[in-house]
């Protein structure tokens, strides 16, 4: 029995490196990267009501 499909599983893998790499920047390199965890977080909740999220719109477009 499959849980989740291809293209969930591929965003949820997109998003989950997105943040851990925002996420180490902002710890060794500078502290500024913390907003890009803090953006893409955003965009995520806004999908939530809108119904648009940008990896899923490339994710159709790649996979078809």
């Amino acid at each position: 029995m499959e849980l989740m499909s291809r293209p969930v599983r591929i965003h949820d893998g997109i998003l989950g490196a997105l943040f851990v790499a925002l996420a180490t920047l902002s710890h060794v390199h500078d502290g500024r990267w913390i907003y890009g965890v803090g953006l893409v977080g955003a965009v995520m909740f806004s999908s939530m009501f809108t119904g648009f999220c940008p990896v899923h719109f490339a994710l159709r477009k790649v996979l078809g």
